[in-house]
């Protein structure tokens, strides 16, 4: 069975809502930092995998699709933000044209013996799940979910998903929480002034978490 390691990217691409366009360097690997820096990519202060593109606003799409491109050249296994791709499967032009009935980007729900878990779609990018497991979630290799440490409390799971999704609702990421779970980390946040929770409550099946 492969680890978490295992079925990380080489590298990862994708929007921050603080630094923009970004690459992940998921790996650490020395030659991927290398590869980053000469597309001019430059670390991001405390954030040890993460890179953040130098002058976005000269030609900054077009430089980072060029960037994946001649990766993806070099045997890079490359993920990117559908946005970004410079050269797209054919079924995901209309991925983020779904509407709000579509199938989100990224489902938070309750697990009978997992606790909190969240589900990405296959689709999203490994930027995402970087995040989470920079935020403290751990990948579950044999569910294809992540979960929190087995001594996280309540309170505090519930603060890891409304974190994760004011993070991924400015990503523009399509963010999905379990009816019931929705309305406890509602509950939550409202004792805590000004911070913001968009999220879509819907039901997320769990056939593929058992």
């Amino acid at each position: 069975m492969p680890s978490h390691y295992d079925v990380l990217p080489d590298l990862a691409f994708g929007h921050h809502p603080v630094h923009g366009i970004v690459a992940a360097n998921p790996k650490n690997l020395a030659a991927s930092t290398w590869m980053l820096r000469g597309f001019d990519f430059h670390p991001v202060p405390d954030q040890p995998t993460l890179y953040a593109l130098a002058d976005q606003n000269r030609n900054g799409h077009g430089r980072t699709s060029r960037a994946i491109e001649l990766l993806r050249k070099a045997s890079y296994q490359v993920d990117v933000d559908v946005a970004l791709d410079p050269a797209p499967a054919p079924d995901t032009a209309h991925v983020r044209d779904r509407g709000p009935l579509g199938e989100p980007d990224v489902a938070f729900a309750d697990h009978p013996q997992l606790g909190i878990v969240a589900a990405l779609d296959d689709r999203v990018s490994g930027l995402s799940g970087l995040a989470l497991v920079e935020d403290g979630w751990r990948h579950n290799s044999s569910l294809d979910v992540y979960t929190l440490p087995a001594t996280t409390d309540r309170v505090e799971a519930l603060g890891k998903v409304a974190d994760a999704t004011v993070a991924l609702d400015r990503s523009g990421h399509q963010v999905a929480v379990q009816p019931r779970l929705a309305q406890e980390v509602t509950a939550r946040t409202a004792l805590l002034p000004r911070r913001p929770l968009a999220v879509s409550a819907a039901v997320v099946p769990l056939a593929r978490l058992r």
